[in-house]
């Protein structure tokens, strides 16, 4: 009887395991689409800026570039700023992530 209570038991775990699993195959897809097409504009962008600009930039930039470059207050601040939005973003992803899984689980 108490067996029969465990492998009940190791059933329903298993097939909640395996719905927690699909659920975040189904989501990992959707943000794997969302960042390649952020990256794929990302490139053209880049690109686009590239091709685009004039070579009379390019004289420029290359003078500049034999300098040494001074140190930028507001680069530092924007990298910073960038990383932690980053993982304030990351965490939030994770807290619709885990209410997803936590709302699946529930109504089992």
């Amino acid at each position: 009887m108490m067996k029969e209570e465990l492998l009940k038991q190791s059933e329903e775990l298993e097939q909640t395991l395996e719905k927690q699993l699909q659920l975040f195959k189904q989501d990992s897809q959707d943000y794997l689409k969302v960042g390649g097409l952020a990256i794929l504009g990302g490139v053209l962008a880049v690109y686009a800026v590239n091709r685009l600009g004039g070579k009379g930039k390019k004289k420029v930039a290359k003078k500049k570039k034999q300098g040494k470059k001074p140190y930028s207050f507001f680069g530092n601040l924007r990298s910073r700023l960038f990383w932690i939005l980053v993982g304030i973003g990351k965490a939030k992803l994770m807290e619709v992530v885990m209410a997803k899984v936590g709302d699946e689980g529930e109504s089992n």
